[in-house]
């Protein structure tokens, strides 16, 4: 009896662990379970993990596209199995990698535009940082939203994103209730996800095949740039800026694919 309930807390001191490091309670169970198992059909990963049968095939595709799980076909049945643990170092940089290009492009950003800044013309900048910070700064940047107005932006991952993902999900109804227009620009990868498939539909999205410059939300004479890793916004307010990136917005619209 001993073994078995020190067995439960090894298993769950690794579970925190991979949430440590980015994975989802669910990706950590599963990916424990195929490191445990071995090449498996899912209904052997779906009773070693404890994750539902419903949520099984999300999980699995996003530890493939994480470069931590993959499978093969036999008698064209899949067959699952994790990767090897040494990938979790190559996850992590990955994401630092990310998050970098994206810092160093929001600096090179911030400062072409800044320079194209009318200084007679009132602009500000403002920094939020946490979820609940951030709703804020999302409330300011619709404050005067009219039914009809558009909100764009841009929304650079291929998948669902830990913290980017539940935050719009919940953010959804308010942005509802104002009756906007929306319209976002995703890469081709996102298209093909699953969770492309749970975005509303009356959310107007189209797709490119080359980089996007990262988390941004253009409406009205403000410009919204988000770091999710950290939680972070910067709010601009500036019409000449704004007015730039709706002009290279709508450049792009005309060319992506529905």
């Amino acid at each position: 009896m001993k073994e078995s309930q020190d067995e439960v807390i090894v298993n769950k001191n690794c579970v925190d662990q991979l949430i440590d490091v980015g994975l989802t309670p669910g990706e950590a169970k599963v990916y424990l379970a195929m490191i445990h198992i071995g090449p498996s059909r899912v209904g052997k990963i779906v009773e070693m993990s404890g994750v539902s049968q419903s949520k099984i095939y999300n999980v699995l595709d996003r530890l493939i596209l994480k470069g931590l799980a993959s499978y093969n076909l036999q008698d064209n049945i899949k067959y699952f199995q994790s990767l090897e643990p040494s990938r979790l170092h190559e996850y992590i940089q990955r994401k630092e990698d990310e998050v970098r290009r994206q810092k160093e492009a929001l600096t090179q950003i911030i400062s072409d535009l800044s320079k194209n800044v009318n200084a007679a013309k009132r602009s500000t900048s403002e920094i939020f940082m946490g979820e609940r910070s951030l709703r804020s700064a999302y409330m300011t940047l619709l404050s005067d939203s009219k039914r009809g107005d558009i909100l764009r932006y841009f929304y650079p991952y291929p998948n669902a994103h830990e913290n980017a993902s539940p935050f719009y999900s919940r953010f959804y109804k308010y942005q509802k209730s104002k009756g906007l227009v929306e319209r976002g620009i995703v890469n081709s990868d996102f298209k093909n996800s699953q969770h492309f498939k749970e975005i509303p539909k009356d959310v107007k999205l189209r797709h490119v095949n080359f980089p996007l410059p990262g988390t941004i939300d253009i409406f009205a004479d403000k410009l919204l740039i988000i770091d999710w890793k950290t939680i972070t916004g910067i709010l601009i307010t500036s019409s000449e800026i704004a007015g730039i990136f709706v002009d290279y917005f709508d450049s792009i619209w005309k060319i992506a694919q529905r």
